[in-house]
């Protein structure tokens, strides 16, 4: 697996022109439609995908310098700036998305310069209550703002692209990825499908448990 933000770029790279090229597509009122995730719009989702490219820009700050930089100040804050972002003209949410993906690569190519402790100095994702400990190496963010790309634009609830589309090495990295989080699971079926799963995004026809049983909820990660 790859261990440098560098590595990843390429991989992200692709994913973040496939998502572009999807927002590309999309009107006014497509933006205004519901997404995957319930109480959200495409505006939304989209949204929060720049957003948290932001985030992850002051996460990388804060590995350069030793500075505590939350990615958020607070989920308040958060879910403030996606819901002000939401309702804009499409051209508007892409031309959004695009600059703040281009901020957030510039960041982690600044992040590969830095040295091994800027690398392996502990971040904290998201918004967590104060005295959280840092607990995620700088040198894995990149592949994180890849798991935001993918399963978001899986969230946007286009006809253009769903879990099929997924790359399969996005697939088995990321089921990788959970199953160290929260341990293997007894359920099988199409990798994509139960990726989907796992994500809490619903259940596919093919995945069951092994012994053919219905799967119920994913666990939390």
């Amino acid at each position: 697996m790859p261990t440098t933000p560098l590595a990843d770029l390429p991989t992200l790279d692709a994913a973040t022109n496939r998502l572009v090229r999807s927002l590309e597509a999309l009107s006014d009122a497509d933006i205004a439609r519901p997404s995957l995730l319930p109480g959200w719009t495409v505006g939304h989702v989209a949204t929060h995908v720049a957003r948290n490219a932001d985030g992850l820009v002051r996460l990388v700050t804060w590995a350069r310098t030793g500075v505590v930089t939350p990615m958020y100040e607070s989920m308040a804050a958060r879910e403030a700036d996606i819901e002000a972002g939401a309702g804009r003209p499409a051209a508007e949410v892409l031309a959004d998305v695009v600059d703040s993906a281009a901020r957030v690569r510039a960041a982690f190519v600044e992040l590969a310069g830095s040295g091994a402790s800027a690398l392996e100095r502990l971040v904290v994702f998201g918004a967590p209550p104060p005295g959280t400990a840092p607990d995620t190496p700088a040198r894995t963010i990149p592949f994180r703002r890849l798991q935001e790309v993918e399963v978001h634009h899986v969230d946007l609830g286009l006809d253009s692209y769903g879990p099929q589309d997924w790359p399969a090495e996005f697939v088995e990295r990321q089921l990788l990825f959970l199953h160290g989080r929260t341990g293997a699971v007894d359920v099988v079926g199409d990798p994509a499908e139960v990726l989907f799963w796992r994500m809490g995004r619903g259940t596919g026809p093919s995945v069951t448990r092994m012994d053919g049983s219905a799967v119920g909820a994913a666990p939390a990660w």
